[in-house]
């Protein structure tokens, strides 16, 4: 006589079958969606510094433009975040300063652009 019950060990195996591959998809589902979502956060974090990379570089070079009286400081600025890879999307020339914000497109889908600020100018003596 079987003393575990109904059907026995064997009846309750052949009803668990297929239940690892379960939960074998399971688990390369959540480990495929931890690795997109370090991939879009790392993006977005890369894209941000090239944002800042741009934007203090287009700063210092509208802020050089408008010191040497050389042209207008927010086409060099324009030109320099172009030429780092970003686009120039404000300047702002406030006495001997200048304020640039430029952004860099990213490659997620719910997150357009990573954009940076950043300000030139002489340091104040006083």
């Amino acid at each position: 006589m079987n003393s575990v019950g109904c059907g026995g060990v064997g009846a309750w195996m052949r009803a668990d079958k297929g239940s690892g591959t379960v939960v074998g998809v399971g688990l390369v589902m959540a480990a495929a969606m931890l690795l997109s979502t370090i991939l879009a956060v790392g993006n977005v974090l890369y894209c941000r510094s090239v944002a800042q990379t741009a934007a203090d570089h287009a700063a210092l070079a509208a802020a050089t433009a408008l010191y040497e009286s050389s042209g207008d400081p927010c086409a060099e600025g324009g030109s320099t975040a172009a030429a780092n890879r970003a686009r120039l999307t404000g300047c702002a020339i406030t006495g001997e300063d200048v304020t640039v914000t430029a952004a860099v497109p990213t490659r997620v889908p719910f997150v357009v652009d990573a954009s940076a600020r950043a300000r030139a100018g002489p340091k104040d003596c006083g």
